[in-house]
């Protein structure tokens, strides 16, 4: 566990980079917690090589600018983490279990971001991987230690951006609400699998929008 007293005597130094640092490497951490004990002192966390699987549970840290957990078993993000990391310009989360674009949704709440890196994570095999990261995070710079270009921020906007979402939010509308139109069931495991596979091969955003709210909402048509 990442207790009180582990945080108190985890090694921490100035880095190379002049930022106060907090090493939690390698302490086999299931979950983040007690991070008030810091006293919001650093400007970096290293989480890296424990066994956490969400990014969440922290306090408002002010101060920290970079979280770093490479080679953990991260698949979910909390939402809201603009709010309590206000600086953090800066996540490191290689290879993790991030799986679907969906669970990628919480990093457009933390409008700061300036630096991400998914590499090995299921997730950046995904088509259209990179052009969600960059529609999410309005201020990205590097994504994956590669420079966001000009013309993939473009090409985000044509896939994700507001057009697009408006158009699709009208066709929504219209097939949520027309009675006796479409008829749904529970969701079975095996239509989870065959529409975890169908988004992986889409080929554009009505398609990804729709089965992905398929999934969240745990109905399909009948």
């Amino acid at each position: 566990r990442l207790t009180a007293e582990l945080i108190r005597n985890a090694p921490a130094y100035l880095n190379p980079l002049g930022e106060r640092e907090l090493n939690l490497r390698g302490f086999k951490i299931p979950l983040i917690e007690n991070l008030g004990v810091t006293q919001d002192h650093y400007q970096l966390l290293d989480f890296s090589d424990n066994e956490l699987e969400h990014i969440s549970n922290f306090p408002k840290l002010r101060r920290l600018e970079t979280i770093i957990a490479n080679n953990n078993k991260i698949s979910q993000l909390a939402r809201g983490l603009g709010q309590l990391l206000p600086k953090l310009e800066n996540l490191i989360l290689s290879n993790n279990k991030i799986q679907k674009l969906n669970e990628l949704s919480p990093l457009g709440d933390i409008p700061t971001l300036v630096r991400v890196s998914l590499t090995g994570n299921p997730v950046a095999k995904h088509r259209h991987y990179r052009y969600y990261v960059i529609h999410k995070c309005p201020k990205l710079k590097i994504l994956d230690f590669q420079k966001v270009l000009p013309k993939e921020r473009e090409a985000a906007k044509k896939l994700f951006g507001e057009e697009a979402k408006d158009s699709k939010a009208m066709e929504d509308d219209e097939e949520t609400f027309t009675p006796g139109v479409i008829k749904k069931r529970k969701m079975t495991p095996e239509d989870k699998e065959k529409i975890m596979k169908a988004i992986q091969k889409a080929t554009n955003l009505e398609e990804i929008e729709k089965l992905e709210q398929q999934l969240n909402a745990g109905e399909v048509p009948v």
